[in-house]
């Protein structure tokens, strides 16, 4: 019974075979052997006896490689089963050789349905095989992304992972690596905003811009120079625009004219409290500061989201600060702090703004009370953000040295511990005695 089944089968592939315009270019030369191979290999494979199904399945594919797409679909498989049970270095490249030639054959001889995903694939094969071949990593990744550019973002962030691997061993310039990153970026951006709940993208996309900006790549020449050139070409595209503003921002680059430029495009192309609040920084350098402050009025009037009006009122109070403006700097800390009482960046500038008010007090106690207060901010500050703990513990040490001493406050009759209102200039708070030992 089995033997006429095999009998009929291969009867009906030889018709179908022989009766095919297409026999010739299918089924090689030899149309009668190439299935008979076929029906041999088969019937090896789906016992799952690939040493056996090895020897016809190679002749297939030699003699007729158009034949079918499980010739390479199955050949796939069993060349994994040979590479992961060879010991000898010199034949284990040659069959992941083999087995990466396999997926090029089977798209040079068929319309495969979605070709991204097959290179994709690939791809992954070129990793788990050759893992410390960063160029032949990331060619893989790039063709796959060239094919369809909506790949999935962990391909992406492979190949910005891989293109780091290669800057690093100077095989990209910057400009290459730089423009890899833009256009990574600006993919995982798309893709993040499309579920912006994903927290694997999110990550992904964290991964692509930590591989970029933690390397000398990102630093402000390199960065001025290559993203000048992205920005001159693409003023009137809000993505690329953003994109080159954030990149400055991230690497503290905001001194410069490409900044400047750039952030009056994007307000004039996707205006946002973001942008108001970059041109009032731009206007505030140029000491434009009638044109800042119009700007910087805008920003916190037209900003919805607490902890970014909190952001802009802390960074203009330190610019305040910086030029001296003290009285203006304690304002702009406060209101940072009821805009979000959670941000201590804001307690560490109104700490450090109250450490240099001058002229307060006629007595040892009242004149070193401004250190106290002070203080208290510092505090404040790294119980509400950890991340700064180390600065806030710095600036606690710097300015008790100045508390008054033991006996400046028992000359007064003030005792540690009592409660001690400190009103002079901008402060007006009540705080706690304390003295230096």
């Amino acid at each position: 019974m089995i033997m006429k089944t095999l009998k009929f089968t291969i009867f009906t592939l030889l018709v179908g075979a022989l009766s095919s315009n297409l026999s010739a270019q299918k089924f090689g030369t030899d149309s009668i052997q190439c299935i008979l191979n076929i029906q041999s290999y088969q019937t090896e494979y789906t016992s799952r006896n690939y040493d056996a199904a090895l020897i016809p399945w190679r002749e297939v594919l030699k003699n007729c490689p158009q034949a079918s797409q499980n010739t390479y679909i199955r050949g796939i498989t069993m060349m994994r089963y040979l590479i992961d049970k060879t010991t000898d270095p010199a034949l284990k490249e040659a069959r992941i050789d083999s087995l990466l030639m396999l997926y090029d054959k089977r798209l040079e001889y068929f319309k495969v349905k979605d070709r991204a995903e097959l290179l994709y694939t690939k791809a992954i094969e070129v990793q788990n095989y050759r893992p410390d071949n960063h160029r032949a990593i990331f060619d893989a990744y790039k063709v796959a992304f060239e094919a369809n550019k909506n790949i999935e973002l962990i391909a992406v962030a492979k190949i910005m992972l891989s293109a780091r691997e290669l800057y690093e061993k100077k095989e990209l310039s910057v400009s290459d690596f730089t423009n890899i990153y833009t256009e990574m970026s600006d993919i995982a951006e798309m893709q993040v905003k499309k579920t912006p709940d994903d927290t694997v993208q999110i990550a992904l996309k964290a991964a692509i811009e930590s591989a970029f900006l933690t390397t000398d790549a990102a630093d402000c020449v390199n960065l001025i120079k290559v993203l000048g050139e992205r920005f001159n070409a693409n003023k009137d595209n809000a993505e690329v625009v953003r994109t080159v503003i954030s990149l400055l921002q991230t690497k503290e680059c905001t001194d410069s004219e490409l900044y400047y430029e750039g952030v009056e495009a994007y307000n004039k192309l996707n205006p946002s409290p973001a942008a108001s609040y970059g041109l009032a920084r731009v206007f505030y350098s140029k000491n434009e500061k009638e044109k800042a402050m119009q700007y910087f009025k805008e920003a916190t009037e037209t900003e919805t989201d607490a902890v970014s009006k909190s952001t802009y009122f802390y960074e203009f109070g330190g610019l305040l600060l910086k030029e001296g403006k003290r009285g203006d700097a304690i304002t702009y800390a406060k209101r940072a702090i009821a805009a979000n009482p959670r941000n201590g960046k804001a307690y560490m500038l109104l700490g450090t703004a109250y450490a240099g008010v001058q002229g307060c007090g006629d007595d040892e106690v009242s004149k070193r009370a401004i250190y106290w207060v002070a203080v208290d901010q510092f505090v404040k500050a790294k119980q509400l953000d950890p991340s700064i703990a180390n600065e806030a513990n710095k600036s606690i040490n710097t300015y008790s040295q100045h508390f008054p001493t033991v006996d400046d406050a028992f000359f007064l009759n003030i005792l540690d511990g009592a409660k001690y209102d400190v009103k002079c200039g901008p402060i007006n708070e009540t705080t706690i005695v304390r003295t230096k030992k």
